[in-house]
């Protein structure tokens, strides 16, 4: 045997950051040292007899307190077995919705404990990402199976689930006292069918529109079913659309445009996928679903803060919406003659090629961009439209049972025959040649739907559980997929058991499930914590944030450029 041969070498040194980006380091070192605080802030409250336990056959639940002269503070922590005895996210808000205070240590330690959970769930995306137990297998589709799947969840099990509106708002309240359950069921029976939780797009339907079209997005992913590639743009259409209905409703309700509610708001769409693009490298394309959302989202603050204090008059906010339109129509349609596009987002995007823009950012971001560049508009239309959508169905359904239906079936008609056009003519096209359709005609099967789901008053008051369950997860659950459910930024499976594919996916899909729901719940939690009602507390903490993040990005610079990120180069 040669000398060298099968020697020890620095090389052969396992380093679990030789190939990680600075970033990866840099969350590494930012979550070690949260979890070090955390502990020792723990050992501390406990040493100082602070830490007490009140279980009482109940979840456990941690209560630390402190006393001063002046005054005493309790805040009640969650165990992490809470989420599993069926907790939702409005659950963990309530007990731990209190904003940061920085002279009471108990509110540090809440911080820290759930900036730990977090931080430990990105870690296991990450081993899963890159250091798996076993190889990462490829996708298979099967089509008997897709669809199989997708009648058994959306048909099946969700229509098992099917309930009244109002028993699930009382299911998302089980946390309250029972008596206050018991009355407030009393009330909510008392409601009729016109009240906002049975209104056409009330916020049970919308969730549950939103789950059954995330969980067949999901399987699309899963399996690449690409021959429902179609289908699938259409429903990123409906979320687009969802997009410019839901904020245009927000902002012309509330008319809040503050900045700690914009903060609020940007934080729910970018918190999650800002610490995954740092702990994987990734570039924030990647998940374009979040940048499509905010861009979107940014769109409509602009329009409806334009002017705000007209924006109930008659003809002003559809004027801002004629100009939206001829913006959107020059911007994308006319691309080719004017080239504006490409002026006004120079600045942050390229043609250089990264993981997720082959063709580069620029061009991806054209492309994803143009599949919907009118359906945010379409979404404020109907919205600032929905007041005469209200009062033709509340008209309508005041006539006798035969004009009513007489009136229904009319208008459905004439959607159902466009949407049969629809279905024999671009919904048959091939991939690319349908992206070139879906801006001008997919919004023909959404509204089609939306009428058909809220053809009967009694078809408004009933929602799918289940799927509404799901609908409020969408966005964890479209970023946790690419590194917990499937691997390699979403391009191959992820593998715990090999040789069992179905038992591998029943057993990657618990986690997967669970841990996107926590994240869901950490996130709001996180922003109640950090960014309250105040401008100047949301201002310091952004700052903070970003500084911190800053700071540890620069020592994992040094380290790294120092090579001391191996235990070897360290002795």
């Amino acid at each position: 045997m040669a000398d060298d041969e099968g020697a020890f070498t620095e090389g052969d040194m396992y380093s679990p950051t030789r190939d990680a980006n600075i970033s990866t380091l840099a969350m590494a070192m930012l979550f070690g040292s949260i979890i070090f605080a955390t502990a020792s802030l723990a050992a501390r409250l406990w040493l100082a007899g602070m830490w007490n336990w009140d279980s009482g056959g109940s979840p456990i639940h941690v209560t630390l307190s402190t006393s001063s002269s002046a005054s005493e503070e309790t805040l009640a922590l969650i165990s992490h077995n809470d989420y599993t005895k069926g907790s939702s996210s409005s659950k963990d808000l309530k007990k731990s919705k209190q904003p940061l205070d920085t002279t009471s240590l108990p509110s540090i330690y809440n911080l820290l404990h759930h900036c730990t959970v977090f931080g430990l769930i990105l870690l296991y995306s990450y081993i899963c990402e890159n250091h798996p137990p076993y190889p990462h297998d490829e996708k298979t589709y099967d089509r008997d199976e897709f669809f199989f799947w997708t009648i058994l969840v959306v048909v099946i099990a969700g229509g098992h689930s099917l309930k009244k509106n109002v028993d699930i708002g009382n299911n998302a309240t089980r946390q309250t006292s029972r008596s206050a359950i018991k009355q407030g069921m009393q009330d909510n029976r008392n409601r009729d069918e016109n009240s906002p939780d049975n209104a056409i797009l009330n916020r049970y339907q919308t969730e549950e529109w939103k789950g059954w079209m995330q969980f067949i997005f999901l399987l699309y992913h899963y399996m690449y079913a690409v021959e429902v590639y179609n289908g699938i743009r259409v429903m990123i259409t409906c979320y687009v659309w969802m997009t410019g209905f839901g904020n245009f409703m927000f902002f012309q309700k509330t008319n809040d445009y503050s900045l700690h509610r914009i903060l609020q708001m940007l934080w729910r769409l970018n918190f999650l996928v800002l610490f995954l693009c740092l702990t994987h490298g990734n570039r924030y394309i990647l998940y374009y679903i979040c940048p499509l959302h905010t861009y979107y989202f940014l769109m409509v603050l602009g329009v409806m803060y334009v002017g705000k204090e007209r924006n109930h008059t008659r003809w002003w906010m559809r004027t801002k919406l004629g100009v939206l339109a001829m913006i959107i129509f020059i911007v994308w349609d006319c691309e080719s003659y004017f080239g504006i596009f490409n002026l006004l987002h120079q600045l942050f995007l390229s043609d250089e090629s990264v993981e997720g823009a082959r063709m580069g950012t620029m061009w991806e971001w054209y492309f994803r961009s143009t599949l919907d560049h009118w359906s945010v508009l379409l979404g404020m239309v109907f919205a600032i439209n929905y007041p005469i959508t209200i009062l033709w169905f509340k008209k309508i359904e005041l006539r006798s049972i035969r004009r009513q239906w007489m009136g229904k079936m009319a208008v459905a008609f004439g959607m159902l025959y466009a949407l049969r056009t629809w279905v024999k003519g671009p919904l048959t096209y091939s991939k690319t040649q349908y992206n070139e359709t879906n801006p001008y005609y997919g919004f023909i099967p959404l509204v089609t739907y939306i009428f058909l789901r809220n053809l009967t008053p009694t078809m408004r008051s009933y929602s799918m559980e289940l799927l509404h369950e799901i609908g409020k997860t969408t966005l964890e659950t479209y970023l946790m997929q690419h590194h917990i459910w499937l691997s390699s930024n979403s391009k191959t499976v992820l593998t715990f058991i090999p040789g069992w594919p179905r038992i591998n996916l029943a057993l990657v899909t618990c986690v997967y499930v669970l841990l996107s729901r926590k994240m869901h719940n950490l996130t709001l939690l996180l922003r109640t914590i950090i960014l309250p009602d105040d401008r100047e507390a949301c201002i310091r903490s952004s700052v903070a944030m970003l500084v911190t993040i800053a700071g540890f990005y620069c020592t994992a610079f040094v380290v790294d450029e120092m090579d001391m990120t191996s235990l070897m180069s360290v002795g």
